[in-house]
């Protein structure tokens, strides 16, 4: 009876301990699995940030910056690369590449973070814009003759100026007749020179202009004609 008792108490024993143990190795995969659930396996998200156009129109000191979704490590880098240019760390503060001239290219770009992963790489169409406003001057009246190529207006003359951008807008349109001070218009887009041009004296007439974009890309027109009154 004796030794009964103790081969039962010996067994209750050890199955105690296995039961703990178990219990034990039980617990220990399940910190196991919790750490690895937390790791970090997203990769981030990067977004091509659009320009004061609203759009995707760079002009040539325009800078070019992302928007990056991270929400676990951290951001480690962003690259990017436009046509056929290598790949280059963002920064936040590149502006488009001097080699590239006006036209539409292809950027592409992704994001890698601290924990190692990348996301796939993304691409967009931009706009280089290194050109000023085309500038046009307009008269509505009609010369009498012409003169070593420059037109002459004896009676009534009419003149405006234009000045449009394909792909931003003008932002700033002056003007100066024979030399003399740079006048800003109040149109960024028009200017009716009529009324000046009526107070002028006869001789030749210079007017130079002036027009400037979004990106204060410049651009210059010289009308050039001769008043005999």
């Amino acid at each position: 009876m004796e030794v009964s008792t103790r081969i039962l108490a010996l067994l209750f024993t050890a199955i105690s301990f296995g039961s703990f143990a178990q219990l034990a190795l039980s617990d220990s995969e399940v910190m196991v699995k919790s750490e690895l659930s937390g790791k970090d396996v997203t990769a981030p998200r990067t977004d091509l940030l659009r320009t004061e156009t609203g759009g995707f129109i760079f002009g040539p000191a325009t800078r070019i910056k992302f928007k990056i979704v991270e929400e676990g490590s951290g951001i480690a880098t962003t690259y990017f690369k436009i046509a056929d240019l290598a790949f280059m760390k963002s920064d936040g503060r590149q502006m488009v590449p001097h080699q590239l001239k006006d036209g539409a290219y292809q950027i592409k770009y992704y994001s890698v973070d601290n924990s190692g992963n990348q996301e796939q790489v993304r691409m967009n169409e931009i706009y280089v814009d290194k050109t000023g406003p085309k500038i046009s001057a307009n008269f509505n009246s009609k010369a009498s003759s012409f003169e070593n190529g420059l037109p002459i207006f004896s009676g009534d003359l009419q003149l405006q100026i234009e000045a449009k951008d394909q792909h931003t807008k003008a932002q700033k349109l002056m003007y100066s007749i024979n030399g003399g001070e740079m006048i800003v218009s109040k149109d960024a887009e028009f200017i009716d020179l009529s009324d000046v041009v009526k107070t002028l004296t006869n001789g030749l007439v210079k007017i130079e202009i002036r027009s400037y974009d979004t990106f204060y890309n410049f651009s210059k027109e010289v009308v050039e004609f001769t008043i005999k009154k």
